[in-house]
């Protein structure tokens, strides 16, 4: 039986942050939505964002999106 390649077995997620982090030009990926949001959130903080709004928030889990295999 053949190993299945972990991005067949698992779908990914992407979110660029352009336009939604000031400054940010980075393209977050992860296996699932909630960690593409953690990981916006730190990419946020290490850019100085000091509060993160409900509509910054709701940005993230707006434009996340699943990449098709």
């Amino acid at each position: 039986m053949m190993k299945k390649n972990i991005r067949e077995a698992y779908p990914m997620y992407e979110l660029d942050c352009a336009g939604i982090i000031p400054g940010c030009e980075r393209i977050i990926l992860a296996e699932s939505r909630a960690e593409v949001v953690r990981r916006a959130v730190v990419q946020a903080k290490q850019l100085g964002v000091e509060r993160i709004s409900p509509t910054m928030l709701d940005a993230f889990r707006q434009k996340t999106r699943e990449l098709v295999n």
